[in-house]
């Protein structure tokens, strides 16, 4: 996701470090009570939408952008007060990941992550085994991993790396309409690229 420096962005960032996280100054134990876990959180209004539907359950949205992750806690800390159980943290997921306990997590949600489309690159991509592998330590068992995305070719590999890894039952569901159910909110890419008639595509995965 690419934006600008914002002139409020620093601002912004001082005035949320009970939400905002960084990587360089985390504190281990601070992971030790997530459930949730979004990977790509963007400008923050899925992991907000889910925080206010699960307030039982605590929340952290991942995002490398620290553009993005500016937006994000711009968008959400008027609702801090209210809602709780929700932070982020500005890193790379491959960073945050082994930093993150055996079997503490219990969903993974991937929204419209970056294709990747070159082949040298897919080894990049948020769905490739070494992902899977990685997501699969961190679940607890009969966790699930909820992958989402508008990009035919992104989801048709994806399906085959999760056989590959065979470490997760998967269910397919396309086209996918977040309004049909209760359990993944709608993103703003999604309401978007909907409206444009562009199908988005879901993969929900369960660890074995």
């Amino acid at each position: 996701m690419r934006l600008r420096h914002k002139k409020w962005t620093n601002r912004i960032l001082e005035e949320n470090t009970d939400i905002g996280l960084y990587l360089e100054t985390l504190n281990k134990e601070e992971l030790k009570n997530i459930d949730y876990l979004e990977i790509g959180s963007g400008l923050g209004q899925f992991l907000l939408s889910l925080s206010e539907s699960n307030k039982d359950k605590n929340c952290l949205g991942v995002e490398i952008n620290k553009n993005a992750f500016a937006s994000a806690l711009k968008k959400t800390s008027p609702f801090k007060k209210d809602v709780t159980n929700f932070k982020f943290i500005n890193a790379p997921i491959d960073k945050l990941l082994p930093l993150i306990d055996d079997n503490s997590i219990e969903n993974i949600y991937i929204n419209f992550p970056d294709p990747w489309p070159k082949k040298k690159t897919h080894h990049r991509r948020l769905s490739s085994v070494s992902f899977l592998k990685e997501y699969n330590r961190i679940l607890k068992n009969g966790g699930h991993i909820y992958f989402r995305t508008d990009n035919i070719d992104l989801f048709n590999d994806s399906i085959e790396y999760f056989k590959e890894a065979n470490l997760f039952e998967t269910e397919i569901i396309q086209p996918f309409y977040s309004e049909k159910v209760d359990y993944l909110p709608a993103t703003e890419y999604e309401k978007k690229f909907r409206s444009l008639g562009v199908d988005i595509n879901l993969l929900i995965a369960t660890k074995k």
